[in-house]
């Protein structure tokens, strides 16, 4: 009886190793792991970014520059004052190393910024 016992726990166990997961069916549910940069640049992008708009003669937005470097990419028009391209871009520095530093990232965190006339 106790063989039995044993013999059936055994191939529950068998079992249970032998049967894998079958992939996602669809291509959009396969997991993926972002690094940290990525992250980053997604959560600062989706919180902060500026787009163009009656209000607003810039955009702003973040993307992940391998391998530590988050680019603030501006683009404006010449309609936009300096001093006020010149206070965004200040403001999304700052707002870079605060988020970096809220994970404890700041140490290996650069900032780069990528500035585009967009004539009109």
């Amino acid at each position: 009886m106790k063989q039995i016992i044993l013999l059936v726990g055994a191939g529950f166990l068998l079992a249970a190793f032998a049967v894998r997961p079958n992939p996602p069916a669809q291509p959009g549910m396969v997991p993926y792991t972002p690094t940290r940069l990525e992250w980053l640049a997604v959560d600062l992008e989706a919180s902060y970014h500026q787009d163009f708009s009656r209000d607003s003669s810039y955009s702003l937005h973040y993307l992940p520059k391998a391998p530590n470097t988050v680019l603030i990419f501006v683009h404006y028009t010449n309609e936009t004052p300096a001093g006020t391209l010149e206070k965004v871009i200040d403001s999304a520095k700052q707002q870079v190393n605060q988020d970096a530093s809220s994970h404890g990232w700041s140490s290996w965190v650069k900032v780069e910024v990528q500035r585009k006339l967009i004539q009109k």
